[in-house]
């Protein structure tokens, strides 16, 4: 069994259902990026993409739309705006409860360390994973949580490095490659690159643009397919 890794979804079911079963039909492992939630855009079913995934063997990592969300569920402050009010919304219709839907969300990893078939290791996360995570030996995979980091790393791969002198500017980390052995994956930055040390995967899908596409990467094929 090979590796497939999913972009980020937001809530865009059909395109997700469409990755699911060409991973399935290739023997492919999965990978979420996060983002699974959150559409910007008039089709959004939160609920199916809920579904597609927890009735799947998908491994899903932590992502900036699922902290917000989570920390929504838990009863802090914060803002319903960037299609989060309507992932609230169509849970609370099909009524799946705050505590079904936490209890599914935290448990989920911030990261994820394997090797390909040719021997190739990934360190996955959502935005950024940084060199400061120490990974240990591991057979098959390793797991990144909550309890190996600290909270500025866990800032780092939610949300992904910025400099503070220009206003919070994302830093796109892969138009500055650092010399390691492995390859870096992201999804979370609105873009799609792959290079020998650095993959890209969230072509923006669930977002207003009508080309928008949700990618899956191959890992041992070294393929990207785009679903629209």
């Amino acid at each position: 069994m090979g590796y497939a890794i999913i972009g980020d979804v937001h809530s865009d079911a059909r395109k997700l259902g469409q990755a699911l079963n060409y991973a399935q039909e290739h023997d492919l492992k999965v990978i979420l990026l996060g983002d699974l939630f959150d559409s910007r855009c008039d089709y959004s079913d939160s609920v199916k993409v809920y579904e597609l995934v927890k009735n799947s063997d998908a491994i899903v990592l932590q992502s900036n739309h699922q902290d917000k969300l989570i920390r929504h569920l838990k009863g802090n402050n914060v803002l319903l705006n960037n299609g989060l009010d309507i992932t609230v919304k169509e849970f609370s219709e099909a009524g799946i409860s705050d505590k079904e839907l936490l209890d599914w969300l935290i448990p989920m990893p911030y990261g994820i360390v394997f090797k390909s078939k040719h021997n190739v290791e990934y360190r996955c996360c959502h935005a950024y994973f940084s060199s400061k995570i120490e990974i240990p030996d591991y057979k098959n995979m390793h797991f990144v949580t909550k309890q190996d980091i600290n909270r500025k790393i866990k800032a780092l791969m939610l949300y992904g490095p910025t400099d503070y002198k220009t206003e919070n500017k994302r830093i796109m980390w892969w138009e500055s490659p650092r010399h390691h052995d492995y390859v870096m994956v992201s999804g979370h930055y609105h873009h799609v690159h792959i290079d020998n040390h650095s993959i890209v995967l969230d072509g923006g899908c669930g977002g207003p643009e009508e080309e928008n596409f949700l990618c899956l990467y191959d890992v041992d094929n070294k393929l990207l397919k785009k679903f629209y």
